[in-house]
C-alpha cells in the first residue's frame, strides 16, 4: 500500500495545491481513496503508518516520501508503535538519514531531509495518540492541553537549521505524547536523558568549545568529553550528565573514567537534583578540584552573564516609572469541603504571600498542579 500512496500524491504534482484548504480537501479523498476514516485511523501500524504517509505527504517532493518507504525506517517505526517508545526514533532517525543515498538526493533539491524526517514522526505520534482508547490515556489529563497542533510544530521545526535543535524539538514533542500514554518508566527515562543530552551539547556548540569523537551512554547516563581553550592550548574535561538525581554512585563512576580518560576535570551534570551525599563527596580531598557537581541551570551559570541585560532592565524600569506606577495583584483561593463540596473558606494571597506571582510561583512547582484560571 506505501508504494501505491507514494505514486499517489507524486501524481499530484502536476497540480500544484494552492491553500490549506485545497490541500485539506486532497488529504480526506486520498484516506477515503485507500479506506482509511478520515476522522478515526486505524489502530494496527500498517494502517497508522499509511494514514500518516497521506497526511502528511500530500505536497511533498517524491524524493521525500520515498525516504518513508524504505524497510529500515518503516521497522523502526514499527517498533516505536509496538513498544509504545517513541525514543527509539530519536535513537535511529538521524543514523538512517545519514546512510540513505535518497538522504543527498533530497539535499539535491535544496530540501534539508532531517526536519521532514521529525515532521514525519511528529505526524506519526499524532495519528498513534488518536488510535488509543481512553483506558489507555491518562484518566486526569486532557489530550488537547499538551498535544500542539502539527502545522504549528512544523512552523517550528522550520525555523531550525541545526541537527541537534531539531532532534530536541522533537524528543520535547516525544516527551509530551508518552505523558499522555500508560506508565513506560523505561522510555520516558530514555527521552529525557536525551533531552538533557542535546541541551548540553548545544550549550558547549555555543560557547565553541570543541567536542570529541568519544560518547559513552547508558540507561540512565551519558558521557562525552569537551576541549576548553586554555591559556595553552586546551584542557579536556569529562562530562556525564545524568538524567535523574545525581547521586554518589555517579561521582564514583565519574572519577574513575576520568581517571582512565586521563582527563583534567570531570563534570557531573544533572537536569535538576544533586544529592547531599553527591555534593559533599566531591569536596573531599581526593576529588577537590578535579570533579565538579551542577544541575543544568547551574552549568549555565558558569558562564552566562546576564548582568549588561539586568542592568538595561532596571535602567528601563526606572525610565518608564513602572518601579513607581505597579500595583501588586493580591488574588483569594476558595477552599471547598472534599465530600460536599460546599464552599468552606477563602485563602487569600496578599504581601505576607508574594502577592499573586508568589501563588503562581509555587503552584508551577506543584507535581500535582492542573489548571489555573484568573477571574477578575
Amino acid at each position: 500500500m506505501i508504494s501505491k500512496i507514494v505514486t499517489a500524491i507524486a501524481g499530484l504534482a502536476a497540480a500544484p495545491i494552492k491553500n490549506k484548504l485545497e490541500r485539506s480537501e486532497v488529504v480526506i479523498k486520498l484516506l477515503k481513496k485507500f479506506g482509511f476514516e478520515p476522522e478515526h485511523p486505524p489502530p494496527d501500524f500498517s494502517g497508522v503508518y499509511a494514514y500518516t504517509l497521506v497526511e502528511y505527504g500530500v505536497g511533498k517532493p517524491k524524493p521525500i516520501l520515498e525516504l518513508f518507504q524504505q524497510d529500515e525506517i518503516q521497522r523502526a517505526f514499527r517498533e516505536a508503535f509496538e513498544q509504545n517508545d517513541p525514543s527509539i526514533l530519536l535513537r535511529k532517525g538521524q543514523d538512517f538519514i545519514d546512510a540513505y543515498a535518497v538522504g543527498d538526493q533530497i539535499k539535491e533539491i535544496g530540501i534539508e531531509p532531517l526536519p521532514e524526517f521529525a515532521t514525519f514522526a511528529m505526524h506519526f505520534l499524532d495519528v498513534t495518540r488518536k488510535t488509543r482508547t481512553p483506558a489507555e490515556v491518562i484518566s486526569d489529563r486532557k489530550i488537547d492541553d499538551v498535544q500542539r497542533s502539527v502545522s504549528d510544530i512544523q512552523e517550528q521545526l522550520a525555523r531550525f537549521t541545526d541537527s541537534q535543535d531539531i532532534l530536541l524539538e522533537f524528543a520535547v514533542q516525544a516527551q509530551n505524547y508518552q505523558a499522555l500514554q500508560p506508565i513506560n518508566d523505561s522510555s520516558s527515562s530514555k527521552i529525557k536523558k536525551f533531552i538533557l543530552d542535546q541541551q548540553i551539547r548545544s550549550w558547549f556548540k555555543a560557547l565553541k568549545y570543541d567536542i570529541e569523537s568519544y560518547q559513552v551512554e547508558g540507561d540512565t547516563y551519558f558521557e562525552l568529553i569537551i576541549n576548553i581553550p586554555a591559556r595553552r592550548g586546551y584542557d579536556r574535561i569529562l562530562v556525564r550528565g545524568v538524567e535523574g538525581e545525581a547521586k554518589l554512585a555517579d561521582v564514583v563512576a565519574l572519577r574513575k573514567t576520568v581517571d582512565e580518560q586521563k582527563t583534567q576535570e570531570g563534570w557531573l551534570v544533572a537536569a535538576r537534583r544533586i544529592s547531599p551525599a553527591t555534593r559533599d563527596a566531591v569536596n573531599e580531598p581526593d576529588n577537590k578540584n578535579v570533579i565538579f557537581c551542577y544541575t543544568f541551570d547551574e552549568l549555565l551559570d558558569q558562564d552566562a552573564d546576564f548582568d549588561k541585560y539586568l542592568d538595561w532592565l532596571e535602567a528601563e524600569v526606572q525610565r518608564r516609572g513602572i518601579d513607581r506606577m505597579y500595583v501588586p495583584l493580591a488574588c483569594t483561593k476558595d477552599e471547598f469541603d472534599p465530600e460536599t463540596k460546599n464552599k468552606i473558606g477563602v485563602s487569600r494571597y496578599d504581601a505576607n504571600n508574594g502577592w499573586i506571582e508568589g501563588y503562581m510561583d509555587r503552584w508551577l512547582c506543584d507535581s500535582l498542579a492542573r489548571n489555573f484560571a484568573v477571574k477578575r
